[in-house]
């Protein structure tokens, strides 16, 4: 493409806007049938008037550079292969802030909103974009008073989905950046759901996960979950040879090609048989068992009451992600229930995107299912994930993403007024400074750091008397049981709660942010202490995601960012901690 192309205004169809692509007005034209000089030979050519020409041509070389990077950013929307730096993205956020009205020179503002910002430190933070972004009618919609902010939104919001197709999910249509946390976010999404589902809709099927914004974007939707109790599963682990036993003996029989599968029992997962059940009977299983009586007359709601089931992929452990295929064949055969899935930290874990993209495969299967011959509506099906647990950038924006963009154009059209374009200029920035090798990167070290953590815990274990749990399903969290802790011989509890949690808090005084010491629902009521109450939902043995837990247990992660060092430091300061904890009990 010819470089004159370039000069004034430069259409970017991908985008859909006109983008500025130089200040610099030139002024040169001799003849009106003259070919107007190349822009950056100009430049050269005038400041070699004030440094020798070599030393001219290796400068104007290093800013050509970095504009032909970021133009190609623009043209393919997608992730740059190796990074900027961050001299260059300040220098490129910079230009494109001279874009907006507010930091035009001579600029009259008379209207009510013009951009304008009373502390120089508050501009200086966001690099003069004052518009925010979106319109009243569409978050997406471009701003005649800043092209600048908007192009970035744009721009965000494409490399954002290049991102999320390669990190596990390439079938992904659309996705979208909101100014909001995950739980409002997932609140925003089942809004646009309950709309699809009609008045009828009311029940959020809620395979249970205990994190309290899950219950409360619930609620705060104006709509009932039902929460469905996980159930103990066996994982899968590493096979096994044993030995053979002698030709035709049949002590190998029932080991086909002499392999053998460790079976565990730890993990906490979808319980599929209640999920069916509160498609086809949602008030019967809310109220626990209670036999409903129903008239002739009476039709007792069913799946079309049903607004969607929210899913989770990322969670504490001995909690493992969600059979999310298997659910999403539950919702096929039902009519078509919507899947909202929260994948708040999902995206650094090549596993629970793995699960979002098989959970697409089967919701687009044209496999005869039972009602086959009924015609109903396309599944829906979102994903939603925090910026700052996977990008690392300060809490505020999340990702809304899908496979169809009709339903990502809706949930933008739905959100009112304009928004905050922070989120947008912060992930903007992380995702031009890491590039695809930069995120490659960071997901290896995170696996790495993984293993470690998971070998550490394992060390300790044996040398405190615990055990490591099985939980081999959930590729983030890991759980270390306390049961020796605060049980004698014979099994009985020897130590309150209150005594048992002060373990994490010992770890956070010492500097240990994110422990978890979590009480099950076995001491809980041994003890006497109330369950909590969420959102109107009673909930027995909270934070260990079961009414039936029986072992207490601490919670470490490995997410992303997280280096060696502090593993190490940690595992530590946790050595230290038990080793005190122990002590104070022997006193007692």
């Amino acid at each position: 493409m010819s470089r004159r192309r370039s000069i004034g205004v430069m259409i970017d169809t991908r985008l859909g806007i006109y983008v500025c692509a130089n200040q610099i007005i030139l002024r040169i034209q001799k003849e009106h049938s003259q070919a107007i000089p190349d822009l950056m030979d100009v430049f050269t050519e005038q400041i070699s008037r004030y440094i020798e020409t070599s030393h001219a041509q290796r400068a104007t070389d290093r800013i050509s550079g970095i504009d032909a990077r970021f133009n190609n950013v623009m043209q393919t929307g997608c992730l740059p292969e190796n990074g900027f730096s961050e001299v260059e993205i300040e220098s490129i956020i910079n230009r494109l802030s001279l874009m907006d009205s507010n930091n035009w020179s001579h600029s009259t503002g008379v209207g009510e909103r013009e951009g304008r910002i009373l502390l120089d430190l508050v501009r200086r933070r966001h690099f003069g974009l004052a518009h925010g972004i979106g319109r009243s009618g569409d978050i997406t919609a471009i701003q005649p008073k800043a092209p600048g902010s908007s192009l970035i939104n744009r721009l965000c919001n494409s490399m954002l989905l290049d991102w999320l197709r390669r990190s596990g999910s390439p079938s992904t249509q659309a996705c979208l950046l909101v100014p909001m946390a995950t739980g409002m976010t997932l609140t925003f999404c089942l809004l646009t759901l309950k709309k699809h589902r009609g008045p009828q809709a009311k029940y959020v099927i809620w395979p249970r996960i205990d994190q309290k914004s899950c219950l409360k974007c619930i609620s705060a939707a104006g709509l009932i979950p039902i929460p469905i109790e996980p159930v103990f599963t066996a994982g899968r682990t590493n096979r096994k040879k044993k030995n053979k036993g002698a030709k035709g003996s049949g002590e190998d029989k029932a080991e086909k090609d002499d392999w053998k599968e460790e079976q565990y029992t730890d993990q906490l997962s979808s319980n599929m048989a209640g999920i069916e059940n509160a498609m086809i009977d949602p008030e019967s299983v809310l109220k626990a068992g209670e036999v409903l009586m129903k008239n002739d007359g009476d039709k007792q709601p069913g799946p079309e009451s049903i607004v969607c089931v929210l899913t989770t992929t990322s969670c504490f452990s001995p909690r493992v992600p969600d059979r999310l295929p298997a659910i999403t064949r539950l919702c096929r055969k039902y009519g078509n229930i919507p899947h909202l899935i929260n994948n708040a930290y999902g995206v650094q874990s090549k596993r629970c995107m793995g699960l979002v993209e098989c959970a697409w495969a089967e919701a687009k299967s044209t496999e005869s299912k039972e009602n086959s011959t009924q015609s109903s509506p396309p599944l829906d099906l979102l994903y939603v994930q925090s910026t700052d647990k996977n990008l690392m950038v300060p809490v505020g924006g999340a990702i809304i993403a899908g496979f169809s963009k009709n339903l990502i154009k809706e949930i933008a059209e739905s959100y009112p007024g304009r928004a905050s374009g922070t989120p947008s200029l912060d992930v903007f920035a992380t995702l031009l400074h890491l590039g695809r090798q930069g995120w490659e990167s960071l997901c290896s070290k995170r696996e790495i750091s993984y293993i470690k953590l998971a070998e550490g815990l394992k060390e300790l274990a044996d040398r405190h008397g615990l055990r490591l749990m099985n939980t081999p399903e959930n590729p983030i969290s890991l759980a270390l049981s306390l049961k020796s802790l605060y049980t004698n011989n014979e099994n009985d509890l020897t130590v309150h709660p209150d005594l048992l949690t002060q373990i994490g808090s010992r770890l956070f005084t010492q500097g240990c942010s994110g422990v978890r010491v979590v009480v099950p629902a076995s001491m809980e009521k041994h003890f006497g202490l109330s369950p909590k109450c969420i959102g109107g939902v009673t909930m027995v043995g909270f934070n260990s995601h079961s009414c039936v837990s029986k072992e207490a247990y601490m919670n470490a992660a490995a997410a992303l960012g997280q280096t060696p060092e502090e593993i190490d430091l940690f595992l530590t300061r946790l050595d230290k901690a038990l080793t005190a904890f122990k002590r104070q009990l022997n006193k007692k």
